[in-house]
């Protein structure tokens, strides 16, 4: 039977196309309106399974909470012993699982936390009040376990990114003080103490190296400069006073 259709239709061909064009030219709007109410009925099958599938997860969820609790709790040495037997293996299934979800759920994961950002930052805080003590014992414990890997990651980002960081620092500096703080690593250049004292200088209105001497340490300590603090306050303010001279005198002579 199936080699006698197989030949029918060869021979027959298209005859049996021009048959079915005509007819669905004929028949158009039924066979429209026929395919529409099979795909709303597939529609509405598929709502109604959602829907009893939501009210069962539902009902069932806190059943299955308990059980599992109540399994765990019967059951703890058990799933110690196998955790501890398979460490390995299960820290690589997981790994492996974990990798598939993201690259398969990339958009879900980035709307999830665009949407839950704020209630994440609030499960977080609770969680770190309610656990501090056993996240401060589980850094400690892996500080000494890997400590030299640690030491060696951190090597080689701050030999990769040794520009960019001191790049960072100085923004940072020149951000909270209004481009005014000159770091650390930059008051041994001279270009760099001479720059300092330049701003300063309009800030507090000084014309003269004579006009030094107005100046409190309240002030300097605001602009960020070196105070040399002494039990004594009447050789607290003149070794300050020597020093600003001692600093002015010495850029003028530079700039001669």
């Amino acid at each position: 039977m199936k080699e006698y259709f197989r030949e029918y239709y060869r021979k027959n061909k298209d005859k049996m196309r021009e048959s079915n064009r005509e007819y669905y030219l004929k028949n158009k709007d039924k066979i429209n309106e026929n395919i529409k109410e099979k795909y709303d009925q597939d529609n509405n099958i598929r709502e109604m399974k959602k829907e009893y599938d939501r009210e069962y997860r539902a009902k069932t969820k806190e059943k299955k909470k308990e059980y599992n609790r109540e399994y765990r709790i019967q059951n703890e040495r058990k799933i110690k012993e196998y955790q501890i037997k398979n460490k390995e293996k299960l820290n690589i299934r997981n790994k492996e699982y974990f990798r598939e979800y993201r690259k398969k759920n990339k958009d879900k994961i980035k709307q999830y936390l665009i949407k839950g950002k704020n209630r994440i930052k609030e499960s977080n805080k609770k969680y770190y009040l309610q656990n501090k003590d056993k996240i401060k014992e589980y850094k400690r414990e892996y500080e000494i376990l890997h400590k030299d890997k640690i030491y060696e990651i951190k090597q080689k980002y701050y030999l990769q990114n040794k520009d960019k960081i001191k790049q960072l620092t100085v923004k940072k500096n020149f951000e909270r003080n209004n481009g005014i703080y000159v770091p650390l690593f930059s008051w041994t250049n001279d270009d760099s103490i001479r720059d300092y004292f330049e701003r300063i200088a309009p800030l507090l209105h000084i014309s003269d190296p004579s006009d030094w001497y107005r100046i409190s340490r309240t002030q300097m300590v605001d602009l960020k400069g070196i105070i040399i603090k002494h039990h004594c306050s009447f050789l607290a303010t003149f070794l300050v006073y020597f020093l600003v001279t001692f600093l002015v005198y010495f850029l003028n002579f530079l700039r001669l």
